[in-house]
């Protein structure tokens, strides 16, 4: 559960935070930030997604409620649809777009405009994440309510 809650916290910070005040960053700014956030993010996330889910679904085999005959399966279905394309966003999209521009700032002249083009794809997907997040709290939400 503290994974989970680490990948929720994060991807909220970094969609509905810092996204907004990157847009509105100068482009060098924009590099000296990324410059020193991306090595981070790409050891970080990979890492928090994969032991989230994992656990998450060793939780669920423990409890019994991945089986079909468990009463709330169908949300149940709907949060590991919801979990998925994040994973698939995460680390198909964010960590790939994470890794180009720490490539392109190792360069001896990183060319503004593909870091800001890379960028662009992060704080959109970090913000596309951020309210799949929430989907996820709202279901996991209705679950606990009953």
């Amino acid at each position: 559960m503290a994974f989970g809650a680490a990948w929720t916290i994060v991807d909220l910070f970094m969609g509905f935070v810092i996204g907004p005040i990157l847009g509105r960053m100068s482009v060098p700014a924009r590099i000296e930030l990324t410059t020193k956030l991306m090595p981070k993010m790409v050891l970080i996330m990979p890492t928090v997604v994969s032991v989230t889910l994992a656990a998450g679904w060793q939780l669920g085999v423990e409890m019994g409620t991945v089986d079909s005959s468990y009463y709330h399966h169908g949300l149940l279905v709907a949060s590991y649809v919801v979990v998925g394309v994040m994973a698939v966003i995460a680390l198909g999209l964010l960590e790939p777009a994470n890794i180009a521009i720490l490539i392109e700032l190792k360069k001896p002249a990183p060319n503004p405009a593909v870091i800001e083009k890379l960028m662009k794809r992060f704080i959109y997907t970090s913000g596309i994440i951020g309210l799949l997040q929430v989907a996820t709290l709202l279901i996991m939400t209705r679950i606990a309510a009953g």
